[in-house]
């Protein structure tokens, strides 16, 4: 995965970040925008983009996408979740936790809950259903992009010399887990199917 996504960057370049950056925004689960944005930063680390132009690409996609989804939140109302909930994994539980965030503070929702598991998706989406003020939400949400988007190419540029030292590291107790989690899986199905039996 780590390979395909930097050869993915290395190849559309900045455009690609743009895009990456765009998608994450919009909320689309299990996308690993924050990975690539994070491996856009190994390649700033091997000269095949600047870092002011990997941000600015980062901020630039990640605000057009949030953009858009506070504008289907506008446009759309609730609707837009009867329309996304399956794409957007909404659950009746999330949808009301999210509002509960957003009744509470409304700019510490928008900044703060794309830190939430199972809420940051529906961030954009709420505050364009709750209609916040949209100078507001462009302001809030260009903080939290410049902070992210800097915090995650930062990672990549300091980790990219130590990847593989701390990969080869890591190798053996990954095997191992994996090896451990076989062996635990197996052993839970022969159980099952023993206590089946009786």
């Amino acid at each position: 995965m780590k390979e395909f996504i930097l050869d993915y960057l290395a190849y559309f370049g900045i455009g690609g970040l743009l895009l990456s950056s765009l998608v994450e925004a919009l909320g689309v689960p299990f996308f690993p925008g924050g990975i690539m944005v994070i491996l856009a930063g190994f390649l700033v680390a091997r000269g095949y983009m600047t870092f002011p132009a990997a941000l600015l690409a980062t901020c630039t996609g990640f605000i057009t996408g949030s953009a858009l989804a506070y504008l289907l939140g506008v446009k759309l109302g609730g609707q837009v979740f009867e329309l996304g909930g399956r794409l957007l994994k909404v659950t009746p539980a999330r949808l009301a936790k999210a509002r509960a965030y957003l009744g509470y503070s409304a700019p510490g929702f928008v900044v703060f809950g794309r830190f939430i598991p199972g809420i940051s998706n529906l961030t954009p989406y709420l505050a364009g259903v709750g209609q916040l003020n949209p100078a507001l939400f462009l302001a809030l949400t260009g903080l939290f992009a410049v902070c992210w988007a800097t915090l995650y190419l930062a990672l990549g540029v300091f980790f990219e010399k130590s990847w593989a030292e701390v990969t080869g590291r890591l190798q053996p107790f990954l095997l191992l887990g994996g090896l451990l989690g076989l062996g635990l899986y197996l052993y839970l199905i022969g159980r099952r199917k023993k206590v089946g039996g009786c």
